[in-house]
C-alpha cells in the first residue's frame, strides 16, 4: 500500500475509520496515528523521500488556522511543494511530478478555528434538542468563572457532555458514529468524504 493518511491521535483514527465505513470508502490507504501534530510535521520530509505515491494529513486548526497553515507551508516549501497561501475550502490537494501527491484537511472545515470535536459537533442530528441546553450550561459556568476547561477546549467539553447524555452514556466519538447517534450524512461530512475519495481513489460523488 503506497498511500498513507497521517492523523493526530486515536480519537481521530476511530472517528475517520467509522465515517469511511458508513460511506463505504475504498480504504486504499493506511491510516497512521502519529500522536500529535508535531510528529506529523516532523515526519513529512521523511515520508516525502519515500516511495509513497500519496501522503495525506488531517490536523486541527486549534486557535489559529492561518498560523497553523503558515507552519505547514514552511515545512512543505522546504520539501519542494508549491503551496497556496491558504487552505482550500473542500480540502487541499497539491501535485508535483517529482514528489508524492500531498493532501491536507484542517479540522473542522478548512476555514474556521477549531479541532476534531468541532467537526463532530457538525454531525449532531438537526433534530437534536440536547446541545442547546449544554451550550447554555457551559456559558453559565464560564460567566461564573467556575469552568475547569480552557476556552479553546469548549468544543471538547460540549461534545463529550452531549455523548454522556445519550442512550449509552460516555460512548466514544467513533463508536457514536457506529451507533448512529451522529449523522454522517451532514453536509460537512459529505464534503470531507468527497475530499478523501478524490484524493485517494480519484473520484468524488455528485451531491
Amino acid at each position: 500500500m503506497n498511500q498513507v493518511l497521517l492523523v493526530e491521535g486515536r480519537d481521530d483514527l476511530f472517528v475517520f475509520t467509522n465515517i469511511f465505513e458508513k460511506h463505504k470508502v475504498n480504504e486504499s490507504f493506511k491510516i497512521i496515528d502519529k500522536e500529535g501534530v508535531d510528529n506529523i510535521l516532523k515526519g513529512l520530509p521523511i515520508y516525502a523521500k519515500s516511495d509513497l505515491a500519496t501522503i495525506g494529513i488531517i490536523i486541527d486548526a486549534d486557535s489559529g488556522i492561518l498560523q497553523k497553515w503558515r507552519r505547514l507551508k514552511s515545512v512543505l516549501s522546504e520539501i519542494g511543494y508549491v503551496v497556496p497561501n491558504k487552505p482550500l475550502d473542500g480540502g487541499t490537494i497539491i501535485r508535483d511530478e517529482n514528489l508524492p501527491v500531498f493532501g491536507v484537511w484542517i479540522m473542522p472545515d478548512n476555514n474556521e478555528n477549531g479541532m476534531l470535536e468541532d467537526f463532530v459537533k457538525y454531525l449532531i442530528p438537526s433534530s437534536d434538542k440536547i446541545m442547546p441546553f449544554i451550550e447554555e450550561t457551559l456559558d453559565l459556568l464560564e460567566s461564573k468563572k467556575i469552568n475547569k476547561y480552557k476556552p479553546i477546549h469548549k468544543s471538547k467539553a460540549s461534545i463529550h457532555t452531549w455523548l454522556a447524555w445519550q442512550k449509552t452514556p460516555g460512548t466514544p466519538m467513533g463508536l457514536a458514529i457506529n451507533k448512529t447517534y451522529l449523522d454522517t450524512n451532514q453536509k460537512l461530512c459529505k464534503s470531507f468524504v468527497d475530499w478523501i475519495n478524490k484524493f485517494y481513489n480519484g473520484c468524488a460523488k455528485e451531491r
